[in-house]
């Protein structure tokens, strides 16, 4: 089952690029995977298998199919773009009003918010097409659309932008086949100081 790559920070990205920032919610990464046949038939963390009963992230896959199970597998039937595919996994965050850095509070409100599509042997769905193919079913925040730059980044360390966490920012390069979306993350520098106790 595909795993979440690993977010390079701002300065890996394509400066000048447009891209389309996300708010990055500090939760637990939880993937599904969807086909035809199947349904919603495999479900991990972003490092290990789970299942519903599994003692920690049981309740993130119940709500998780409560909230999308049925919205995605329709878009996934119904849009010309999609139903020939033959699988999807997805990517939401887990997480509550007290979780960070992957470290959730006992008695919290927890939530699940989808922010990736992968689809089989195509990739990833570029970010306007996100928005505009999944946006109805509840996606992060978007606070941002236009060049990377540096004025960007410090907006975000500085806070401009209302995240705990940071901003994830996608961008698309063209190519004769698929269009490749990249990404790269910027932090603020609050997460940051906690993080490191300063």
């Amino acid at each position: 089952m595909k795993q979440y790559p690993h977010i390079e920070y701002w300065n890996k990205g394509i400066m000048g690029d447009t891209v389309w920032g996300f708010e990055k919610l500090d939760g637990s990464n939880i993937r599904c995977e969807w086909t035809k046949k199947r349904g919603w038939y495999k479900f991990g963390t972003r490092n290990c298998m789970i299942d519903e009963k599994h003692e920690q992230f049981g309740k993130a896959i119940t709500m998780f199919k409560e909230r999308y199970g049925e919205g995605l597998a329709k878009v996934f039937s119904d849009d010309k773009f999609y139903r020939n595919i033959r699988n999807f996994v997805v990517f939401s965050e887990y997480y509550g009003p007290n979780s960070f850095a992957g470290f959730h509070a006992e008695d919290d409100p927890m939530n699940i918010v989808l922010f990736d599509v992968n689809l089989f042997q195509k990739g990833w769905v570029p970010p306007k097409q996100f928005i505009d193919d999944f946006g109805h079913l509840g996606i992060p925040r978007l606070l941002y659309h236009g060049n990377l730059n540096k004025e960007l980044v410090n907006d975000v360390k500085t806070g401009k932008y209302d995240v705990q966490e940071c901003i994830v920012a996608k961008g698309v390069r063209k190519t004769k086949g698929n269009d490749i979306v990249w990404m790269v993350k910027l932090k603020t520098n609050t997460w940051i100081d906690i993080v490191t106790g300063k």
